[in-house]
């Protein structure tokens, strides 16, 4: 759909996602109508619609007459998040095996490249972002909107964690070999390899969330 003619909640309801990944609402604040009214500059109908389609996502929480919560992330939600994220993509990336193009997959390497490029910055928002984007796009080859939905809601929470975090010394790296694997995968036409890889990825990104969790309750 062409953003032009995207009615304004939905593209209210994408920029209210991405504003949570980087800090513009905390995970755990309340906002109101009127303050997002104000903020978006637009009228409290699309600022409402836009937060009951976030709500069916599980992305805020509406509260009566009081405008929503944005939740916080607990070890269980990581957790759940994760074991559904690696049997979604998982079936994703074999399919995106089988149909991608050479366009394709030539986007997907430069997408990896400018995740390398991100992980020379100590701007944690940038590299979650570039993180994202791969993510989103192979996500997106097999045209399964339903799946790739599910995916884009609830992993907003996740990735605004992952951003107050940050990444461990050796993560990043790690992460970039792994982003490689599959694309080199995805390139062979191995979907079964494909999917292997990619459920390792999302298992590996579950304990290392998890272990970052665990310290944030340490502190």
């Amino acid at each position: 759909m062409n953003a032009i003619n995207t009615p304004t909640y939905m593209r209210l309801r994408d920029q209210l996602r991405t504003d949570i990944v980087t800090g513009i609402w905390p995970l755990g604040s309340h906002v109101t109508l009127a303050q997002l009214a104000n903020y978006y500059e637009v009228s409290a109908n699309p600022v409402r619609e836009a937060l009951l389609q976030l709500q069916g996502e599980g992305v805020v929480a509406m509260r009566m007459n009081r405008g929503a919560v944005i939740p916080t992330v607990d070890e269980k939600y990581i957790d759940d998040l994760y074991r559904v994220r690696g049997a979604l993509q998982s079936m994703l990336v074999r399919e995106a095996a089988r149909v991608a193009t050479k366009q394709q997959i030539e986007t997907m390497y430069k997408l990896c490249a400018e995740y390398q490029t991100k992980t020379n910055s100590t701007n944690s928002i940038e590299i979650v972002v570039a993180n994202r984007n791969l993510h989103q796009y192979i996500d997106s080859i097999p045209g399964n909107t339903i799946a790739t939905e599910m995916l884009d809601g609830r992993s907003s929470l996740v990735d605004a964690f992952r951003r107050s975090v940050g990444y461990g010394d050796t993560r990043t790296d790690q992460v970039l070999k792994q982003h490689r694997k599959i694309v080199d995968a995805i390139a062979a036409k191995d979907g079964d390899k494909a999917a292997q890889l990619t459920l390792e990825h999302t298992n590996s990104s579950r304990e290392d969330l998890l272990r970052a969790f665990l310290k944030t309750q340490e502190s």
